[in-house]
């Protein structure tokens, strides 16, 4: 009974195993700094990174050193971890949509949120940079519409790269909309002609676009839910401070490579959108839009035929009842007018299950 009781550790009970408490206070002193700062970005890898810069010729204690020292001192909030693959059984085509661009862009609206003399309530746009580069944006609009987003997003542009690709819901302000057969809004319109391709999540499936989702949570507890405005001159002066502090935390922690030939994607500073990039389309062969969507059996016509159908374009497309509850990913190409519409199979291929002809009624084609 000794020797299965006594204490072989190797090093005194109490005493750290690789890390004394001098290390441990650093990151304690970090972690109340940043929060005296009044930092928006405070958590175990941003602790990490000012270590290393406080203490460059010390090894930075780890994350799950750093994460268990604020836990035991009372400084974490602490967030449930949340479910991974949930819809890897709906066939969701992350593989394929990974090399859709090497640089792509989220962005979402977010609002209204209310003060107190404003019914009204007050928008937002937030931007959000997936891949190379890590940086996000979130500014306040006067309305969720059109005109404000291009607005927002031609000015990003003079300073950051355009996407090649960019990710967004079915919200009627960024095009997405089936109001009218065969037609496109004039914000898809500016997209195609800046050389920039559209990808629409499948509706009422916000996690499609999870990187500008977490951005928009990470707003909201950061940002929104911690601070009182009184109106919106006080929330412009914030969010500038937000950004700022967003941008420096991801030089910190992030790995923000550059793109090859950034600056070949970056607009003129003087730089002013055509009206008639706003009404009609160049005559690019590389034009493409593409939609995520879930087969399903919801109208009357699906059933009446025993198929799936997904909504697109202003009317339903009848699928394979195979597909159902499963993830399509539809490629429109507009110079050949020819949809298709794909699945991801075993070996992570995406397959052509049906093709027709669709050609744009408002393409407007301009010289």
């Amino acid at each position: 009974m000794d020797s299965i009781e006594g204490d072989r550790r190797g090093w005194e009970k109490g005493r750290l195993r690789k890390y004394d408490k001098q290390v441990e206070q650093r990151v304690i002193n970090i972690r109340v700094k940043l929060r005296e700062e009044e930092s928006y970005f405070f958590g175990p890898q941003v602790v990490q990174a000012n270590y290393r810069n406080l203490y460059p010729h010390l090894e930075p204690p780890t994350l799950y050193f750093i994460t268990k020292t604020l836990r035991e001192a009372g400084l974490t909030t602490g967030t449930k971890k949340k479910a991974k693959n949930r819809s890897r059984y709906m066939n969701y085509p992350k593989r394929a949509l990974d090399k859709l661009g090497k640089i792509v862009l989220g962005i979402d609206f977010v609002g209204p949120r209310y003060l107190k003399n404003n019914p009204a309530g007050v928008h937002f746009l937030s931007r959000k940079y997936i891949r190379p580069l890590q940086y996000g944006l979130i500014d306040r609009v006067e309305g969720q519409t059109t005109d404000e987003a291009l607005s927002l997003l031609i000015n990003d542009w003079k300073h950051f790269p355009l996407p090649e690709v960019i990710r967004m819901d079915n919200d009627r302000a960024f095009g997405g909309y089936d109001t009218y057969p065969h037609c496109i809004g004039r914000f898809t319109k500016v997209l195609l002609n800046l050389g920039i391709t559209p990808l629409y999540s499948a509706p009422r499936q916000p996690w499609n676009n999870g990187a500008i989702e977490g951005y928009n949570s990470m707003f909201a507890r950061k940002f929104w839910e911690q601070l009182r405005f009184n109106d919106e001159d006080e929330i412009d002066v914030a969010i500038h401070k937000f950004n700022m502090e967003y941008q420096r935390y991801n030089q910190l922690v992030g790995n923000n490579v550059k793109p090859d030939k950034v600056e070949d994607r970056v607009l003129e500073v003087d730089f002013a959108l055509p009206q008639r990039y706003q009404q009609g389309l160049r005559r690019d062969r590389s034009m493409k839009i593409y939609w995520l969507r879930i087969v399903r059996q919801k109208s009357e016509q699906a059933r009446a035929k025993d198929c799936g159908t997904i909504y697109l374009l202003g009317h339903e497309i009848d699928l394979p009842k195979a597909y159902i509850n499963q993830f399509t990913l539809t490629k429109l190409d507009i110079t050949k007018g020819i949809l298709s519409i794909m699945v991801e199979v075993e070996d992570k291929r995406m397959e052509v299950i049906k093709e027709k002809e669709l050609v744009l009624r408002n393409a407007n084609f301009i010289d």
